[in-house]
């Protein structure tokens, strides 16, 4: 036999083996700070769903990519007993949202079929509760005492201007996977409903509904961030006027995409941004032209680096699993 018709053939085998087996069929992709790790939870519940071991495997998203191949990713979706397959399974990675369309593109070309989740919350509440987390709970610092000034330049980060970009996000995974592939839930309505909630979710990625939803997750209080982070933070009046003055045309567009569902969104952040002070414009002047340069220039350099770690570790998956597959397929 051919080298090259073997090598084919052994392709063939291993991209069979990942989709037939135990291949993932929806992911969550975010936005982060927006009820994931609750939903990972409830989802843990369900008879037919397997979720991974732990979440937020971030797989398609940097050093997982660059450290595991395929076969360690599938094997998290595998049954625990040894049995058959449960029939749902899939991960929740926030980070996801944040991903480029490239990358975005290949997912699709190897994972064609899957069913997308993604959760929307009120811009303000999520930039906010995000920069809680970073500054206080991941960087060790005290809440009650970071100045304004590193709030408003945490909110120029670009994993805080990504994961606030919900129109790039959805342009995105729907063009890769098809309008319909993509479920946009609001973080209001997991708040006031979460049975219904939570039974358009298992609708979509083909889990058996009605499931009642376990009494304990009723009652779970969703958004934990002060008790990450140590002590209650309110946001002070200058760092809710900076997002809303520099996210209130991206969601006015979200409301455009959306059909008007978060209109209440608009009017409030365009309340907001109106009660404007000289000194706050003089203070997103400085922050925009010198503070947030810095952390900027050196993101765009890292991730140029980095993305062409990725494309390269793409380029192996595409070799391995799906080009000579395909190809074969067409013969």
């Amino acid at each position: 036999m051919p080298a090259t018709l073997l090598e084919s053939k052994k392709s063939m085998a291993k991209q069979d083996s990942f989709l037939r087996r135990c291949a993932p069929t929806f992911l969550g992709i975010g936005s982060m700070r927006c009820g994931s790790t609750w939903l990972y939870e409830v989802l843990k519940c369900h008879p037919d769903i397997r979720v991974s071991d732990r979440k937020e495997m971030h797989f398609f998203f940097m050093r997982e990519m660059l450290q595991h191949d395929l076969d360690w990713y599938n094997a998290h979706f595998e049954p625990e007993n040894g049995g058959e397959p449960k029939p749902v399974r899939g991960e929740i990675s926030p980070v996801y949202a944040r991903l480029k369309a490239w990358q975005v593109n290949r997912i699709a070309k190897l994972l064609p079929d899957l069913r997308i989740i993604l959760t929307l919350r009120h811009p303000i509440e999520r930039a906010w509760s995000q920069a809680l987390l970073d500054l206080g709970y991941l960087n060790g610092g005290d809440v009650r005492r970071i100045r304004s000034i590193q709030f408003v330049r945490q909110v120029e980060r670009a994993r805080t201007r990504l994961s606030s970009d919900y129109c790039r996000a959805i342009q995105i995974w729907s063009k890769a996977f098809g309008r319909n592939a993509l479920l946009i839930e609001l973080f209001d309505q997991l708040q006031n409903n979460p049975q219904a909630y939570v039974d358009r979710i298992l609708q979509h990625v083909g889990a058996t509904t009605p499931w009642v939803l376990p009494e304990k997750f009723m009652k779970t209080k969703v958004h934990a961030t002060n008790s990450l982070v140590g002590f209650k933070r309110e946001i002070p009046e200058v760092v809710e006027w900076y997002i809303a003055d520099r996210l209130l045309e991206p969601t006015e567009r979200l409301n455009q995409l959306l059909e008007g569902r978060v209109s209440n969104w608009v009017d409030e952040m365009r309340t907001i941004r109106g009660k404007v002070r000289l000194s706050w414009r003089i203070l997103k002047a400085l922050n925009l032209a010198l503070l947030s340069v810095p952390e900027r220039l050196s993101y765009e350099v890292y991730h140029a680096a980095l993305d062409a770690r990725l494309w390269r570790r793409w380029q192996h998956f595409q070799r391995s699993y799906v080009s000579d597959y395909d190809h074969a397929g067409a013969n």
